[in-house]
């Protein structure tokens, strides 16, 4: 059965055309998918996270991710860098991205455009799939690959809603025998269309609805929506529903302005559910030299 699991995996990473790292935090860290929002917290900021999805399953994925960013002293534009490694089955992926946005403040609201470039270092490590046929040509580990790949995105905010479009890593890349090469394909383009709103409940209590739509030519749309509702200004709980795939709980701990620590469980509603003991990921976000009297009104989008 582990092997069986294993091979799945590996195949499932060999035809898709681009891998872009999953993570339930993305609406804490929304320059993850989204270069348009770098420097949105308008302070020079970090960010990491650490997921394990499916623990208690051999094989299954575990991703790394860290970024900085900060606006430049225009305010115009911003800079930012992303670092991510992930790892499903024998297949693992270093990703190294520059961020740069260029923001048009308006009168009560912020248009930004991103765009992220970058290298994606992938090897799958076969030699250590557990197999009869030990020589078999097939097994053989591959070459470190060095992939190039892009991302583009654009974001409107206000102080109380946004909207969001992405295309996030838009290049691929295939497995030919033991080489890696560059596999560009239209269909294979993530589209990612995202929108949320502030809403005032009370004087204490604020609720934050999104959504992100995925969309990939040729396959059924996927849907995220999202509740967050901030019961005190250092405490944020909320839910996730990923159609077709995931409940996911959420909690954002902000013990000081600039320190915010963030965790998800996420519980497949899926068949693997009885498999394993869902998804855990744990995130720290830092800003340095906070601002506390921002000029140019945003909602923190993805």
């Amino acid at each position: 059965m582990r092997l069986i699991f294993i091979i799945s995996l590996l195949l499932c990473n060999v035809v898709r055309a681009q891998h872009v790292p999953l993570i339930s935090q993305y609406m804490f860290n929304d320059m993850a998918l989204n270069p348009a929002n770098t420097g949105n917290q308008d302070a020079f900021s970090m960010f990491g996270n650490f997921r394990a999805q499916w623990v208690g399953i051999p094989g299954a994925p575990l991703t790394q991710t860290f970024s900085v960013h900060s606006p430049m002293r225009s305010e115009s534009s911003a800079l930012g860098l992303q670092f991510f490694a992930d790892q499903i089955g024998v297949d693992k992926t270093t990703g190294i991205f520059a961020n740069y946005a260029y923001r048009i403040h308006m009168k009560e609201a912020r248009l930004s455009f991103g765009l992220s470039a970058g290298i994606n270092l992938v090897k799958s490590n076969n030699s250590q799939l557990l197999v009869n046929d030990a020589g078999d040509d097939l097994l053989a580990d591959t070459p470190l690959g060095v992939m190039p790949d892009f991302s583009f995105g654009m974001s409107y905010n206000t102080k109380k809603y946004f909207f969001s479009f992405s295309l996030p890593m838009f290049l691929g890349h295939k497995f030919d025998g033991n080489k890696i090469r560059i596999d560009h394909d239209f269909r294979n383009y993530n589209f990612m269309l995202g929108a949320g709103a502030l809403l005032k409940v009370s004087r204490k209590v604020n609720l934050k609805p999104s959504f992100l739509v995925k969309y990939k030519i040729g396959l059924r749309p996927q849907a995220d929506i999202n509740v967050m509702a901030e019961l005190h200004p250092a405490i944020e709980v909320g839910v996730s529903y990923r159609t077709e795939e995931a409940i996911i709980g959420l909690l954002k701990f902000k013990p000081t302005q600039q320190l915010g620590i963030m965790y998800s469980f996420g519980m497949p509603i899926t068949a693997i559910n009885y498999r394993q003991f869902g998804s855990h990921e744990l995130g720290v976000q830092f800003n340095f030299k906070y601002k506390t009297n921002i000029t140019n009104p945003r909602y923190l989008g993805w």
